[in-house]
């Protein structure tokens, strides 16, 4: 066994795996170009960096839950740019109400791309290097109080909490019981101004109260969600899945 065998065998013990699998085509390029050992080096570790930022993001894509592969790169900035202004959208894309920890309030009829938005922003925060958990608001509040699954349920509600960026899809589809709406409460009140919530909605805030069973838990989930929140509200606008029924498009949203 040769040393540059040996030295990736070592590298992979070492779980080193974007050095190893780098190391024959690094060598030859030092010894094209005459490389140093530090700028030698200092590819390799490089490689690793790339790799593992790689493998990082990917993961953290698979934890997000994003029902779609929803970017920014597949979203049709000409269909219904009258309401979802290019610019609005690119701005959004900076993900600066993130850093602001900041809310963001997406309303309006289905089909006009509320979801494709919110998980392209959450697509951009995981490139970010943020942690994202996407979900159905009714579904993530059927994990959450699962009493035969009670270990998972805490472990979900924790996520939901401290994660960087949360999504609550279709919020307000229906009405909440007393637990849900407690809930609610524990997961927005815990992150106010700590981290950021995107919350999809069919229909305007000011509908929101009817979905709560209290109005002074509800009151106060809503202070928690849309006060000092970013809102981009559209009260009508063509709906892309009704106008895109079959043939080939581009990948856009569901609601």
């Amino acid at each position: 066994m040769d040393l540059q065998t040996t030295l990736e065998s070592n590298l992979k013990r070492l779980r080193l795996p974007g050095m190893a699998e780098n190391l024959d085509g690094r060598v030859r390029e030092a010894e094209v170009g005459r490389l140093g050992y530090v700028d030698f080096l200092s590819l390799l570790l490089q490689d690793e960096i790339a790799n593992r930022d790689a493998n990082n993001f990917e993961k953290r894509l698979r934890d997000a839950g994003f029902s779609n592969d929803c970017t920014f790169e597949g979203f049709d900035y000409s269909f219904n740019a009258d309401v979802l202004v290019p610019a609005t959208i690119r701005d959004l894309a900076t993900c600066r109400f993130i850093e602001r920890k900041a809310n963001l309030i997406l309303g309006g009829p289905p089909g006009i791309g509320k979801s494709h938005l919110a998980q392209a922003i959450g697509h951009e925060a995981c490139r970010r290097g943020l942690d994202v958990l996407f979900s159905k608001t009714h579904k993530l509040l059927d994990v959450i109080r699962d009493e035969q699954r009670p270990r998972k349920a805490q472990i979900v509600l924790k996520r939901a909490i401290t994660v960087g960026l949360l999504v609550l899809d279709d919020f307000a589809f229906r009405r909440y019981t007393q637990t849900e709406a407690e809930l609610l409460y524990t997961i927005a009140d815990e992150r106010l101004n700590r981290r950021s919530i995107i919350v999809t909605s069919n229909r305007p805030p000011e509908d929101w109260f009817s979905v709560f069973p209290d109005p002074v838990i509800g009151g106060a989930i809503l202070d928690r969600l849309v006060s000092g929140a970013l809102k981009l509200i559209i009260p009508k606008g063509r709906s892309y899945r009704k106008e895109h029924v079959s043939g080939p498009r581009k990948t856009q949203p569901k609601s």
